[in-house]
């Protein structure tokens, strides 16, 4: 029989007013007899149903002391208080007293010689933790501490930098402390160091934070584990007590080991042996296991002993999930569709290398410099169709990796993708923010229908763009659109804006669509629609189709007979750079087309911001960013700088409505500029875009410059960099419709020069120039090598001396149409018809020319009747018929004219027929003339037409030579005679200098300018000094006339030579020919007086005046 023996036990309840509560029991004689009083403590929660157990008493030291007294036999007091006071005075009075002091002391650094703790020793707990984030490798994170556990956070490496601590002192507010503090801190590792009550308050609030998902952790020590049902929490738990639910049942079985230990022992140094034993250090030996709560168990898979961890079972995480927790900051996971598979056709890798610009922007984000600097963005990218909507395709993708779509989504490239996804997540019955970076369909800006969804780029760039063709000036346009929802939508909006705009659609609406999924074969079903635009003769054309099928719409304007200049494509929100992407067989059709085609791209890689950008991507990536990865850059900051907001701001980011109306509001400088969306749509507000050219060269160098900025909602809507050039290598604005050409029956770009017709050109005109002079040479020395009689009496003017002083002013006008000249048109007028060159006055085609060849040769056949006439003699051995009776007044009145004042035209056209040095061809065949390119060189009636004139100039020319100084012996009544030695020289001279306007002229205009003039001053040179004609005045104003050939002919070359203002080239060739004609006025009357004079005849004006009003004459003649 075991003697008895008593145990106080002490428990204080609560310690306002400094309560004691004081339990004593007394045990029987043998330990499994313990009286029903004990069992009620050992089997209750040491917190209930005491009312009839326990003595309150104030806490004081006589109170205690009484206590003690009633039971003398007692030697243990255990003492439950968790007080330090209390338990300081309670170890004073047991050392006084020799009880053994049993305490509940969690972090007491010391204890008396008779205190023994039911606890570990100081500080164990903590290490134990250090020892299983190390085993983690586990640098940083959240650690909840209470008031007792704050004491040791300085134990521990495990408090070191990179740990966050809360010392959570109450049960209020903890949610704040959360939202505040936690969530924006973006921690996603948890310690719990805390009394059961504010764990329980805790793990309520990080749930409601939804911070204990998949990819976080969290760890518990013993108290703060009670009653955790969180899968995947770990549990650092003292070993033997991994199951105990709360602090009273870790108390009573600790209690229950220390009772059975020294239940039987009634001596006290015994009892300090075993006590020893058990509790070294009066602690007890800290061992730990590891407990993971897998489904609602508690299983333990681990232990920490001597601060050496082992891991023998396997780990559930948070969220099911296997993987050991990254040590990093908090994950927030995003998803985009974004990849190259297109159901049912070939891969499209556009939205793939669009999407690196969503990369970008992740890339900086995760720098933590700016925003979310305390989390980590992660993308997962599904591949669920590009521009190609299969219905059945997009679900299987999707459902595949659904768990993987995250806080917000950035939906697919094509407008049918996009709309296909946002159907599929309402029928998945999932909500989640989507942002698009490019989708052009209309039907998407609607809040009604797609509420949880907003894009980057507005839908209305068409209409943009035919704002930028109205202002340009533009009234007529063409559209060519594919049968796709983009397409579709597109020419809905932009047939209207052009209708409101006042702008023409000039093809047919019949031949304005075409298939979208076209390829470079069958493309060719639909060319009456290229053709229809070919035929309207639009030089302006919004193209609404979308790449790869772009491509095959450039080449297919090409092979309708289009080229470079013929038409000014338009276009928005294309990738220019396409068109040239792919160095094929068919690059020069695209390239031949897209010269000077103009796009209109929403701008992109703006500002500061849009620098950096572009500059993260070469530094990446290695070569150009795709256009639209400008758009995608903005999507991922919109969702970024959204949760950023709510992070700061302790909300809910996980909510996704509450995240899509932020994102709604959010406003930041982007890669494309200012971004922010419309109150009122889904579009991104305010959208600017960026005028691009393309500009080909004939080398086939292709350079793609900004033009300018359109902004559609500013007061200035075109902000202009750099002039917009055109094929013609000008800034010149072409018309909105092509020129018919009439002139050509084909495409002047087919026109190339024949060097062969023009070697035959040259060497023609040199055989009819060196026959020329050898002939006027022949017939000077045998003829006409013969003394004029000077002029030197007053004559009566005849009509013949009329003939001689005409020829004057039209000889300048010839002369000057053989040389360069840059004047008005009128008078340029009156120089191409006195050469007879009709085709600068009228456009002559198709056969046109040959009729003013025809009037020539038949003017030269009558110019030979009349030779033959007069040096036969003819009219007066025929006399008596009326033909030859009148032929010699039509010849004395004819032949000035046809031999001398046609002489240089007739020579002229009759050259023309030989003109012949442009083809669309190699052969002399493919040769046109250049006066009438509708007439074929050498062949059919050209040849008839060659040989003809070349006889006539081999006739004419000798005749005409010959009977230029006869025809003035046979006048009569002529007083003004030309000296036959300057008409020698002139004949060779015109001949030679029509000569140079065939041959040099066509191939230089300044080296022809400059031999001209030589010529023209030796010319001078000679008249001077041989004369021209019997009369001094009419030798003076022909050398006048001719030194203002010349001073023309100088001013002209000057001209083209260095260019200038015009204004400048007329005021000097206006001063040089008035100071010529002051100059002629007054030599005129110093050293040529008049010798000619005219008798008065009728006032025809008073006899107008007499018909048309009698009475003014009659009131003269009274007068008179």
């Amino acid at each position: 029989m075991v003697n008895s023996h008593l145990i106080t036990l002490f428990a204080v309840v609560f310690k306002i007013c400094a309560f004691l509560e004081i339990i004593a029991v007394q045990l029987g004689n043998e330990y499994k007899s313990i009286n029903s009083f004990w069992f009620k403590i050992l089997e209750s929660d040491l917190t209930q149903n005491f009312s009839d157990l326990v003595d309150w008493h104030n806490c004081s030291y006589s109170a205690i002391i009484n206590c003690i007294s009633q039971y003398p036999n007692s030697l243990v007091l255990l003492d439950l208080s968790r007080d330090p006071a209390i338990q300081q005075s309670l170890s004073k009075i047991c050392d006084d007293y020799s009880l053994f002091h049993l305490v509940y002391q969690k972090n007491s650094k010391y204890v008396e010689k008779s205190t023994y703790s039911l606890t570990l020793p100081p500080s164990e707990e903590i290490d134990a933790f250090a020892s299983l984030l190390s085993y983690f490798n586990w640098t940083q994170g959240a650690v909840f501490l209470d008031e007792e556990s704050y004491s040791l956070k300085n134990e521990n490496s495990v408090f070191s930098s990179g740990f966050d601590c809360f010392t959570i002192a109450s049960l209020t507010d903890i949610d704040g402390l959360v939202s505040r503090s936690v969530v924006s801190a973006g921690i996603t590792l948890y310690y719990f160091l805390l009394e059961n009550e504010k764990s329980q308050d805790l793990q309520k609030s990080l749930i409601k934070a939804k911070l204990l998902t998949r990819g976080n952790g969290i760890v518990l020590n013993q108290e703060s584990g009670y009653q955790c049902e969180i899968d995947g929490a770990l549990i650092i738990s003292e070993k033997g007590y991994e199951y105990e639910n709360s602090l009273e049942e870790y108390l009573k079985s600790s209690i229950k080991e220390i009772i059975s230990l020294i239940a039987y022992v009634e001596d006290a140094k015994e009892i300090r042996r075993l006590l020893d034993l058990e509790m070294p250090n009066h602690y007890r030996i800290p061992k730990f296991s590891i407990v993971n709560i897998q489904n609602g168990e508690r299983i333990t898979v681990g232990t920490i002993i001597n601060r050496n961890v082992s891991i023998f079972g396997n780990l559930t995480f948070l969220g099911q999930s296997s993987s050991i927790p990254k040590s990093n900051r908090k994950i927030l996971p995003i998803s985009i569709n974004a990849g190259i598979t297109n159901p049912g056709s070939e891969n499209v890798y556009t939205a793939l290398h669009s999407s690196y610009g969503s990369n970008i922007c992740i890339d900086k984000i995760n720098e933590g410099s700016e925003i979310l600097l305390n989390f980590q963005l992660e993308m997962f990218n599904f591949d669920c169709g590009v521009s190609i909507y299969n219905a059945a395709f997009l679900k299987s993708c999707y459902q595949k990796d659904i768990d993987k779509l995250g806080l917000a989504h950035l939906s697919g490239y094509g407008s049918s993708v996009a709309i296909g996804s946002l159907v599929f997540f309402k029928q998945a019955n999932i909500t989640i923010p989507s942002v698009g970076a490019i989708n052009g369909s209309t039907l998407l800006s609607s809040i009604k229908d797609y509420p949880m969804y907003v894009r980057m780029l507005t839908p209305f760039a068409y209409n943009t763009c035919v704002q930028f063709i109205r202002a340009m000036g533009w009234r007529k346009v063409a559209i060519i659109y594919s049968n796709n929802t983009v397409g579709l939508t597109s020419y809905n909006l932009v047939k209207n804006t052009v209708e409101a705009a006042g702008i023409d659609i000039v093809n047919a609406e019949s031949a304005r669509m075409i298939y979208p999924n076209l390829d470079r074969n069958s493309i060719n079903d639909y060319k009456y629609v290229f053709q229809e635009i070919y035929n309207s003769r639009a030089r302006l054309v919004l193209m609404m189709v979308q790449c790869p099928m772009c491509l095959y719409a450039l080449e297919e304007f090409y092979d309708v007979g289009l080229r470079r200049g013929d038409i000014y494509i338009y276009i928005a929100t294309w990738d220019i750079f396409d068109i040239i992407a792919n160095n094929d067989a068919f690059l020069h059709k695209r390239l031949e087309i897209g010269a000077s085609m103009t796009t209109l791209v929403f701008s992109n890689w703006v500002g500061e911001v849009g620098k950096d950008a572009f500059s993260r991507y070469l530094d990446k990536y290695k070569k150009e960013p795709n256009l639209y990865a400008c758009a995608y850059y903005d999507a991922v900051y919109f969702i970024a700088k959204a949760l950023d907001y709510m992070i700061t701001k302790g909300q809910d980011y996980t909510d996704p409505w509450k995240l899509m109306s932020v994102i709604r509001l959010t406003k930041f400088e982007g890669c494309m500029g200012p971004a922010s969306i419309e109150s009122e749509s889904n579009d991104r507000n305010f959208q600017m875009y960026t005028i691009q050219s393309m500009k080909v060269d004939k080398n086939g160098s292709i350079a793609i410059y900004p033009v300018g900025y359109l902004k559609p909602f500013s007061t200035n809507l075109i902000y202009i960099l750099n002039p917009l050039i055109y094929p013609d290598g000008t800034s010149a604005k072409p018309s909105d419709l092509r020129e018919i050409n009439d002139k050509c029956p084909f495409p002047d770009r087919d026109i190339q020069t024949f060097s062969k017709g023009r070697g035959l050109m040259v060497g023609l005109c040199l055989i009819v120039l060196a026959i020329t002079s050898a002939i006027t040479w022949f017939i000077w020395q045998k003829w006409w090598n013969i003394p004029v009689e000077i002029f030197g009496e007053k004559q009566e003017m005849s009509v013949d001396d009329f003939i001689v002083a005409i020829t004057i002013p039209i000889e300048f006008f010839q002369f000057a149409s053989m040389g360069p000249y840059y004047l008005p048109s009128l008078i340029s007028t009156f120089i191409n018809i006195s050469t007879v060159d009709l085709e600068e006055v009228f456009k002559l085609r198709d056969g046109g020319f040959y009729i003013i060849v025809d009037i020539v040769l038949a003017w030269i056949g009558v110019w030979i009747i009349f030779c033959v006439v007069v040096l036969l003699k003819l009219h007066d051995r025929w006399e008596d018929v009326w033909i030859f009776r009148n032929i010699d007044i039509l010849a004395e009145n004819l032949m000035p004219i046809l031999g001398n004042l046609c002489f240089m035209p007739f020579i002229s056209i009759c050259l023309d027929v030989f003109l012949c040095d442009e083809a669309i061809g190699d052969s002399f065949t493919d040769s046109f003339l250049l006066r009438d390119c509708y007439a074929f060189c050498w062949q059919d009636s050209h040849l008839v037409y060659a040989i003809i004139s070349f006889v006539a100039i081999l006739v004419y020319e000798p005749l005409a030579v010959f009977y230029r100084p006869l025809w003035q012996e046979l006048q009569g009544n002529l007083h003004v005679k030309t000296i036959p030695g300057y008409l020698m020289v002139k004949s060779v001279a015109q001949t030679l200098l029509v000569v140079l306007a065939k041959t040099l002229k066509r191939a230089s205009n300044i080296s022809h300018g400059v031999i001209f003039i030589v010529i023209m001053m030796i010319y001078v040179a000679i008249i001077v000094k041989i004369k021209s004609y019997n009369y001094g005045r009419f030798h003076l104003w022909q050398v006048l006339s001719l030194i203002a050939v010349v001073w023309l002919a100088l001013i002209s070359t000057w001209n083209l030579g260095i260019g200038g203002n015009p204004i400048a080239y007329y005021a000097f060739l206006v001063f040089g020919w008035i100071a010529i004609m002051l100059a002629g006025f007054y030599l005129q009357r110093k050293k040529y007086p008049s010798l000619l004079y005219r008798k008065k005849g009728r006032d025809m004006w008073n006899l107008f005046r007499f018909a048309f009003a009698l009475r003014s004459i009659v009131y003269e003649v009274r007068e008179t």
